[in-house]
């Protein structure tokens, strides 16, 4: 087996814990992996270990930290109990793959999306995150002739919303308005946004 095979077994010992509770019930290993009884033996103690745990508790609050970062409104919005909540059933559905993060963020946005909470203005902090995430993944070389952009559908005026998130609140009794935006990454990296009502 090679070192590569060994620590993507680990590393989904650590960071799926359904994985680790079959590999500790003697559930075969994945097939196509060859092991040898040694290293499937450490493999199966490293599973039963204590350690293992607390290897886990540093992954999720690191994966957890890492989503803070790239989706902060969202994240203010949601609240703490509400975003528990919904990153368990998200990283039920999408166990980690690699270490790049903004790919997740990415996903978790659209699995906001899907999911339908009934929440204000959950909508529009959704929509103006994704576009600015999409547009940071966007490879945009100082070279390109023209910018990078995003369009976006508001149901409320975005900037009373976006500024009580930014300043830590939450926002209050912003009337319903259908605003469309365009988002544009400019040669420089910065993002500019025009706002339109249609």
């Amino acid at each position: 087996m090679s070192l590569q095979a060994f620590q993507s077994i680990l590393f989904r010992l650590i960071a799926e814990p359904e994985f680790r509770d079959g590999i500790r019930a003697q559930k075969p290993f994945p097939p196509r992996v060859e092991l040898t009884a040694r290293e499937g033996l450490r493999l199966r103690r490293i599973a039963d270990d204590p350690g293992l745990d607390i290897n886990r508790t540093l992954h999720k609050g690191f994966r957890l930290g890492k989503l803070r970062a790239l989706l902060p409104m969202t994240c203010q919005l949601l609240g703490s109990r509400r975003l528990a909540r919904e990153l368990s059933v998200f990283w039920l559905e999408r166990p980690p793959s690699s270490f790049s993060f903004l790919p997740e963020a990415l996903d978790f946005c659209d699995f906001l999306r899907r999911r339908r909470l009934r929440m204000r203005y959950l909508h529009d902090v959704l929509a103006f995150e994704r576009a600015v995430l999409r547009l940071e993944a966007a490879d945009t070389g100082i070279e390109q002739a023209s910018p990078v952009s995003e369009e976006v559908s508001f149901e409320h005026d975005p900037a009373p919303v976006l500024a009580a998130l930014a300043a830590g609140g939450r926002p209050r009794h912003v009337p319903r308005q259908q605003v469309e935006a365009v988002a544009t990454r400019r040669r420089d990296g910065r993002i500019h946004w025009a706002l339109r009502q249609p």
